[in-house]
């Protein structure tokens, strides 16, 4: 059962990304937007991924271009929470799809949908202080504009002492021994944020070759 959701899953971000690509063959034609897929939301995992029903079956989808704390780091149990609260179970939702991950999961923009309006959650966690920007998944520094936001007003994870601001990748770093200790004292603005897009590590750290 597995491998039939794993390949429907496949078979709908090859098709979104063939109609990706056909936006862009013709140099003179305006882009595209991103093919979008409606889907009710079955779970919240955490702070940056859900499990949805769709037209094709059950998926599970990872948010584009954020990446919340960890559970078993400062404020993960508050982002998922927040989530939670934006996201009930049953919500309907609009799922502009990029890619699919290394663990076969959408990659997407979660759009939800309230009669008709529609609110990108994505941003939303970022402007609400409950996300990161998630530098080397992204490529435009507007995610750094939303995140510098939320810290300027010191909502959600951006009110906790400094010593908690920790970059989850490098929370990850740390656990799997990739670093031995966090980057001491932690500071993040936005002009760090633009400048290491597309890299692995936050601006304070340089992941080992």
């Amino acid at each position: 059962m597995r491998r039939k959701t794993v390949a429907r899953l496949a078979g709908l971000v090859a098709a979104c990304g063939a109609l990706l690509l056909s936006g862009s063959a013709v140099a003179a034609d305006p882009p595209k937007p991103s093919p979008l897929l409606k889907a009710t939301v079955t779970k919240v995992n955490d702070g940056d991924s859900i499990e949805v029903d769709a037209e094709h079956g059950h998926a599970r989808v990872r948010m584009s271009a954020i990446d919340t704390p960890e559970y078993d780091q400062p404020y993960g149990t508050q982002s998922s929470g927040a989530l939670k609260t934006l996201l009930p179970i049953g919500s309907s939702v609009e799922l502009e799809v990029v890619t699919q991950d290394q663990f076969h999961r959408m990659v997407a923009t979660v759009w939800l949908l309230e009669g008709d309006k529609r609110t990108n959650i994505n941003e939303t966690m970022l402007s609400q202080g409950h996300a990161w920007a998630y530098r080397r998944y992204m490529k435009d520094p507007k995610f750094c504009d939303l995140e510098q936001g939320a810290r300027a007003k010191k909502s959600g994870l951006w009110a906790q002492p400094v010593s908690d601001w920790v970059y989850p990748p490098e929370w990850r770093f740390l656990k799997n021994g990739e670093i031995r200790s966090l980057p001491v004292p932690y500071e993040e603005t936005r002009e760090k944020c633009v400048a290491v897009l597309g890299l692995a590590g936050a601006a304070t750290y340089t992941p080992p070759n």
